[in-house]
């Protein structure tokens, strides 16, 4: 639609130097009427309460459907711990095998059995020559006595000062028999009276420690033995010098003793040897004293003799 048909002249070409007519100023907008106050609705009546459930059976305070609903996360936590353990040892499993991609590599190779060691048969057990028999000889010396063996094997060893106990278990084993036993006094003074341990044919006197003033760690003759047989009990007695019971006056005389003395009895002589054994102590050490009936070896004696 153009001006002319509006009945209005052509509007004129704008030059670019003209001035636009004025705006006309827009009227102000007249205020909205303030719309009339709602009318306040009515309170609603309070709702009656409901009544409370009645608990059904197998329901505790909360119901049967809380508790059921109160279970489901425990269950729920159980299998998901369940579940976690057995991911930790497939991957633990999976760790430790090998990374090779040649499933016969990575599988350990059987390594074969070999076969239970046959069980020997234990040696029968075997004397063995370090082994100590029984006593067969009592062999005596200056310094004391020694039991022995059929091999010659020390059984037991027994010197003058030592307590007697070990001697008479000792030679109550070898002579098969207890011995008697008896008290012999001494003088009272000097001379202390002694335990008489008594075998048939074999005597061991041990001195009663401090009768008679006599001291055992000093005195001069603590213990002895007298023998007048040459087997006790089927133990061998020996003496020294190769004399025995029953060797006679000649051979005695040939053995060189240090002194030969008459004794009360009629005939009957006392031989001393090795005298200066008695004296050249410590150990104690002894003569051996051997009496004779004038012709042969009746008693032999280990005693102090010193001077005599």
């Amino acid at each position: 639609m153009s001006w002319a048909d509006l009945g209005l002249p052509e509007a004129p070409e704008p030059s670019g130097n003209e001035t636009p007519a004025p705006r006309e100023p827009k009227q102000p907008k007249q205020p909205r009427e303030p719309k009339p106050a709602r009318e306040p609705k009515p309170a609603k009546p309070p709702k009656p309460p409901k009544p409370p459930r009645e608990p059904g059976p197998g329901r505790g305070d909360g119901g049967g459907d809380d508790g059921e609903r109160s279970r489901v996360p425990l269950i729920l936590g159980i299998v998901a711990g369940v579940l976690a353990v057995a991911v930790i040892v497939t991957l633990g499993f999976a760790f430790t095998r090998g990374s090779s991609g040649d499933d016969t590599a990575s599988t350990p190779t059987e390594q074969p059995t070999s076969a239970a060691p046959t069980a020997q048969p234990s040696p029968s057990p075997t004397a063995s020559s370090d082994e100590v028999g029984d006593a067969v000889a009592v062999r005596f010396a200056g310094t004391g006595f020694t039991l022995v063996d059929d091999n010659d094997k020390t059984v037991f060893a027994f010197q003058w000062r030592d307590k007697v106990d070990g001697a008479v278990a000792a030679l109550t084993k070898a002579f098969g028999a207890a011995p008697t036993q008896r008290v012999e006094p001494g003088d009272g003074s000097s001379y202390p009276d002694y335990t008489v341990y008594q075998w048939e044919g074999f005597l061991l006197y041990d001195m009663v420690d401090g009768t008679g003033g006599a001291q055992r760690a000093s005195f001069t003759q603590p213990s002895y033995v007298t023998f007048s047989r040459n087997e006790v009990g089927g133990v061998k007695i020996t003496a020294e010098h190769g004399l025995s019971i029953g060797s006679a006056i000649a051979a005695v005389r040939a053995a060189g003793p240090n002194q030969e003395t008459p004794r009360g009895n009629v005939g009957s002589i006392r031989f001393v040897f090795d005298q200066a054994r008695s004296t050249a102590g410590p150990p104690v050490q002894y003569s051996m004293v051997v009496d004779t009936d004038g012709t042969a070896v009746t008693a032999v004696l280990y005693y102090f003799a010193a001077g005599s």
